[in-house]
């Protein structure tokens, strides 16, 4: 019976053992929380917003970078740039007449403005050269004459002119020297020009005259220390002013 009784008793301790020792039950296993698709594109788009807009002001830097650079290129360019000469609002001009010079005769004029639509125009001549041993031409000689210009600019387009002329000459030629006595060459006309511009600077112009002139001369020999042959006096009408200049204006 003892040992019934032990063995039972070895039988149920165990048993109980394991009764005691068997573990609670497992509460119910927690699924791990799945997170929706969107959330993850919100939170990529709130990091995303900051480079666009990094991106943004770095494109508007180098936008305002290039409109600077390209400011400062036009700005140095204009510095580079040679300038015209500055224009006066009145007309002013110095001019050579071409044909005068081609014939050895020196010649520079000088023209301003004096009214709305009026200048004064004042070349002097001179020369103290001959074009051979038998022909030459020696002189001075001015001619002033006032211009009205028809335009709304004077010194472009067309103008009319009244002049005087005064002379001194010592003119070979061919086989007779004729030279001013102590009264000089006196005259007046009216002409007609025209002035055409090339830029803000440079121009040409054009003018005929005709007139009445009065003289006074002695005719000698050609040759070195000719007698004198005889003393006249002249009346001349017809062309008494001729010019093709080149004009520079200030």
């Amino acid at each position: 019976m003892l040992v019934a009784a032990g063995v039972m008793a070895m039988l149920v301790a165990p048993a109980a053992d394991a009764v005691a020792a068997e573990p609670a039950p497992n509460p119910a296993p927690q699924l791990p929380v799945q997170h929706s698709r969107t959330r993850p594109a919100k939170k990529k788009a709130k990091t995303a917003a900051p480079a666009t807009q990094a991106g943004g002001e770095k494109k508007a830097t180098q936008g305002k970078n290039v409109k600077t650079n390209a400011k400062a290129n036009k700005e140095g360019s204009k510095r580079k740039a040679p300038a015209a000469a500055a224009v006066s609002d009145r007309y002013r001009a110095f001019k050579i007449n071409i044909p005068y010079a081609a014939a050895v005769i020196q010649n520079l004029a000088f023209e301003w403005q004096t009214g709305k639509k009026m200048t004064v125009d004042i070349p002097v001549m001179w020369s103290f050269s001959d074009l051979t041993d038998r022909h030459g031409v020696r002189t001075i000689a001015v001619q002033p004459e006032a211009r009205w210009w028809p335009g709304a600019n004077p010194g472009n387009g067309h103008f009319l002119g009244a002049h005087l002329s005064a002379a001194w000459f010592n003119v070979r030629w061919n086989d007779t020297r004729y030279q001013a006595d102590s009264l000089p060459l006196l005259g007046a006309g009216i002409s007609y020009g025209y002035r055409l511009p090339f830029n803000a600077n440079w121009g040409a112009e054009f003018n005929l005259g005709v007139g009445y002139a009065y003289m006074e001369y002695d005719r000698f020999f050609n040759i070195d220390n000719g007698a004198k042959i005889d003393r006249r006096s002249r009346n001349y009408f017809g062309i008494t002013r001729v010019g093709v200049s080149l004009v520079y204006r200030f």
